[in-house]
């Protein structure tokens, strides 16, 4: 099994009613991918970072058939990509790890990730002090980050220190305790004598639902991708622009044609929306456009330049009828 966490910090537009939405998103994709289990979403105590855990049953459905769900693309990556007009993160990254048989599971209550870049010669001190379970801790998983897929940006951290409480009260007890002490800062992990250069804690409510059966997969064939921004009036022209010597190019260079451009009629709105529609050959064939954005110059100037004069829209894709 792979386990794994998406660490989402939150952007700007990051409204309570949005993040509730971008939750629920994230929260049923075991509805849709086969392979994908125990999928559950939350918000951080601390309010600036979303957290979605699953697991995997496989390296190929992890790699394979994730990567080119329609749900990924489609929904997933509505959030998270920098040339969406519904973005509400950045600089996010993933922490996983493979074991065999099943991961201690509870069904709901409060998630604790410790995250740690700790030195190889002290693994096996941290091993020792913190694979067994603590007292008021109902799971525990110390693990190193050992997936052999990882994305572009590499992996953010060496080890995961994974733990499940019933609830916020056993969790305040846990902190009390002298293990609790030790797991919350730099300091108390090198007083257990672990060689720890970064730490990242973060903590969420969770529940997870009934195991799901997703549907099959289905049928892929061309698509229409239509990103439609909403403007200040005034910033139509010079977004346009940046559309027609970025993004445009961007899309052509990845084997898509624009068919269709349409902006709102001036003076009909208090503001403006410009809708560009490409088609591209398959929803699958979103999937290495996406691992090409981080490198293609086109691309970036658009998300630095264009998308500063964006204030919302839509990102969707669409098959003909």
């Amino acid at each position: 099994m792979i386990r794994r966490f998406y660490i989402m910090p939150l952007n700007h537009r990051a409204t309570p009613e949005r993040v509730a939405e971008f939750i629920e998103v994230y929260d049923a994709c075991d509805q849709f991918i086969p392979g994908l289990s125990a999928s559950a979403a939350g918000l951080d105590f601390g309010g600036e970072t979303v957290v979605w855990e699953n697991i995997f049953d496989s390296e190929e459905t992890y790699s394979g058939l994730y990567m080119v769900h329609p749900y990924h693309g489609c929904s997933l990556d509505s959030y998270l990509m920098a040339d969406s007009p519904e973005l509400l993160t950045h600089d996010i990254f993933t922490v996983r790890y493979e074991i065999p048989g099943d991961v201690p599971r509870i069904e709901s209550g409060i998630r604790r990730l410790v995250l740690m870049n700790i030195s190889d010669e002290t693994e096996s001190i941290a091993e020792k002090h913190l694979s067994e379970c603590a007292e008021h801790a109902a799971t525990t998983v110390f693990h190193r980050d050992n997936v052999n897929w990882v994305s572009p940006k590499g992996k953010a951290w060496t080890h995961i220190l994974e733990q499940g409480f019933a609830d916020e009260e056993s969790l305040d007890a846990y902190l009390e305790t002298a293990h609790g002490i030790a797991t919350s800062s730099k300091d108390g992990l090198r007083r257990l004598g672990i060689d720890i250069s970064s730490l990242k804690i973060l903590a969420y409510p969770f529940e997870l639902k009934e195991p799901q059966i997703p549907a099959p997969l289905p049928e892929d064939g061309p698509a229409f991708y239509a990103i439609t921004a909403q403007l200040a009036p005034e910033d139509v022209a010079a977004y346009v622009a940046l559309l027609e010597s970025s993004y445009d190019l961007h899309m052509a260079a990845n084997g898509c044609k624009l068919v269709q451009r349409l902006r709102t009629v001036d003076q009909g709105y208090l503001g403006a929306e410009v809708q560009s529609i490409w088609e591209m050959p398959s929803i699958a064939h979103y999937n290495p456009m996406r691992f090409s954005t981080g490198g293609d110059a086109n691309w970036n100037r658009y998300a630095l330049e264009a998308m500063a004069l964006v204030k919302g829209g839509t990102r969707r894709f669409y098959r003909g009828v």
